[in-house]
């Protein structure tokens, strides 16, 4: 209830989705495709930001939405999968990385203002995410520089981090070569 109190008082739009959307008729998907739609159009109009997503467990709705939202984002599905993987833990079903997989991405309509960090990876200035993928390697450098008995849990934390994006990086990279390749024959 003091979540609840909390929205009122800071006027904050709740938008329960609802568990009825998980369970479609009986068919190979875990999830419902016009939940997903609705859910990632709301996600996508930045006139309705800041949002929160969040479902009871943490994992078993939330991670497969934001697994087809990196779909739109135009992740590659490694990237995207090993994500999944890292936030669901011990809870990952493969049933979602199916539906993550096979999810339609041109069901999604943009909204007419969508946010800044819906990057289209194809405009992006190599040099500037080479830059940036440079900086993750010297801050990921230090750190594993450091006396083990030294590391802060926060610092672990950026580890990780860093090792997961510079693991995108690589991902995406070596889709764009298959692509290049591809266009060459």
């Amino acid at each position: 209830r003091g979540v609840v109190d909390f929205f009122e008082r800071m006027n904050v739009k709740v938008h329960n989705l609802g568990l009825q959307a998980w369970k479609p008729e009986p068919s190979w998907t875990p999830i419902c495709d016009e939940f997903i739609k609705d859910a990632l159009e709301m996600l996508l109009d930045s006139s309705s930001h800041p949002v929160l997503v969040c479902c009871t467990s943490g994992v078993l709705q939330t991670a497969p939405l934001v697994g087809c939202l990196r779909r739109v984002q135009r992740w590659s599905l490694t990237g995207i999968l090993e994500e999944y993987r890292a936030f669901a833990g011990s809870r990952a079903r493969l049933l979602h990385e199916q539906y993550i997989e096979f999810f339609d991405v041109d069901l999604v309509v943009l909204p007419e203002q969508v946010p800044s960090w819906l990057v289209n990876y194809d405009l992006i200035d190599e040099r500037e995410e080479d830059a940036r993928i440079m900086q993750l390697e010297k801050e990921l450098q230090q750190l594993t520089e450091k006396d083990e008995m030294l590391v802060t849990a926060e610092e672990q934390v950026r580890m990780r981090r860093i090792r997961f994006a510079l693991r995108c990086r690589e991902a995406q990279f070596s889709t764009k070569l298959v692509k290049d390749k591809s266009a060459c024959t």
